[in-house]
């Protein structure tokens, strides 16, 4: 970290983050909510920046700025629980998730900046949606809005890559922390498999909410598919240039290795993070009582997809799982992998450089983000996407897209966000 603090509002920081906690999904009026904590909290930065509305309560906050290209801050607002977010005392670690650390230390800086006059070398955006979780339609209405006013950015930066010291140890100098920098994202699918009375019209004996277990039985089986895409590919060779020898030669041809390193790594949780195309069900939706069984349910199920699959064909995958024309499959959610961006050029070097100054003797490689961003929009615009978060994370917060914050961890990541700033 460098010598000299950023100015920093810790208590608010702290407090934004309290008072975000509740909003875990969209609704207009959770959006709404979620805004109006932002306002009070960040007068500076709504007062002295345009802004306009999108669909979901999207919002676009723009400044003029210098002659350079214009940069991009994309974040959504709504986050998986975390229920290690509790009142606590200043200075006392907090569990929050990454997305919405990243942008509340976004603003911190921002505010701090603006207080001291900042002016941007090129023209700010801040495109700020509240349904990235569920298909993130706002995202795509600003992204939309972007490209008809040909607004060409430097760069886009979006949560998503993170540093951590509990990854690819083998691979790195001992004690080197390493900064994953997201080029692409994996693709989604949600579905809802729904069950009523019409499921039984063929068997009467059968129930529909039997109907429905059968069928999440059948989408659970071989859940996971290995592959490598472009961006792990990356991934693997910047990782086999510090490698020692043996390590080198099994990740800098990743082509001819993987099948072995897929075997080798069956286990680990990187399999999980970067190579596996993996399908979940993580709700069932039911009524009824042991008396009384239940006469309709949903189950929820979600697939990712490595870059190079397409939501079409799991879809129909999908559907052939169910294997019951009676039961109603839809699919609220279906976003397949986003353009990648390449890790080299101007902007790449700006980012990496401002890692450098906050996390010492930092290995810097890009990879495919393990989690669906609102950046994916925006690579249509002709920019830069990359996805990075300033903070510090072990392997479990990394799958579960969490971060501890103290004091600490806030001063690198403003600190972080000011240089962004400042480019």
């Amino acid at each position: 970290m460098s010598q000299f603090l950023a100015p920093i509002n810790y208590d608010r920081a702290r407090d934004v983050l309290r008072r975000l906690s509740f909003y875990t999904a969209y609704t207009p009026a959770g959006a709404q909510q979620a805004l109006s904590v932002l306002r009070q909290r960040y007068p500076s930065i709504f007062q002295r920046m345009e802004e306009k509305s999108f669909q979901n309560g999207a919002i676009l906050l723009e400044m003029s700025g210098g002659t350079h290209a214009p940069l991009i801050f994309v974040s959504h607002l709504d986050a998986p629980a975390a229920p290690e977010t509790a009142e606590c005392a200043h200075e006392h670690p907090m569990g929050v998730p990454l997305s919405r650390a990243h942008l509340v230390t976004l603003l911190e800086a921002l505010e701090a900046l603006l207080n001291e006059g900042y002016l941007p070398g090129g023209d700010l955006i801040l495109a700020l949606s509240f349904d990235g979780l569920s298909g993130g339609a706002g995202a795509a209405a600003i992204a939309a809005h972007l490209k008809a006013r040909s607004i060409v950015p430097c760069l886009v930066l979006d949560y998503g890559g993170y540093a951590t010291m509990d990854a690819f140890r083998t691979y790195l100098p001992k004690n080197a922390p390493l900064a994953l920098i997201g080029i692409t994202e994996k693709g989604e699918l949600q579905g809802v498999v729904a069950a009523d009375e019409a499921v039984a019209a063929r068997r009467a004996l059968r129930r529909p909410l039997d109907e429905l277990l059968r069928a999440g039985q059948r989408l659970v089986r071989r859940p996971h598919h290995a592959r490598l895409c472009k961006a792990s590919e990356q991934m693997l060779q910047a990782l086999g240039a510090r490698a020692p020898l043996l390590q080198r030669w099994l990740v800098g041809h990743p082509r001819l290795t993987f099948p072995l390193i897929r075997h080798l790594w069956r286990k680990r949780a990187i399999m999980r993070q970067f190579f596996w195309s993996e399908r979940t069900i993580y709700a069932l939706s039911a009524g009824g009582s042991p008396q009384d069984p239940a006469p309709r349910g949903e189950l929820f199920v979600r697939q990712t997809l490595i870059p190079g699959q397409k939501t079409d064909g799991y879809r129909r995958h999908l559907r052939a799982l169910v294997r019951n024309a009676d039961l109603r499959l839809s699919f609220p959610v279906s976003l397949d992998a986003s353009a990648r961006s390449e890790p080299r050029g101007e902007a790449w070097d700006a980012l990496s450089t401002a890692i450098e100054i906050q996390f010492d003797r930092v290995v810097i490689v890009p990879c495919l983000s393990p989690f669906v961003t609102d950046g994916r929009f925006y690579a249509p615009l002709g920019g830069n996407v990359y996805r990075f978060s300033p903070f510090l994370v072990t392997g479990d917060e990394a799958l579960r897209g969490l971060c501890t914050v103290t004091d600490a961890t806030l001063q690198t990541a403003v600190q972080f966000f000011r240089s962004m700033l400042s480019i």
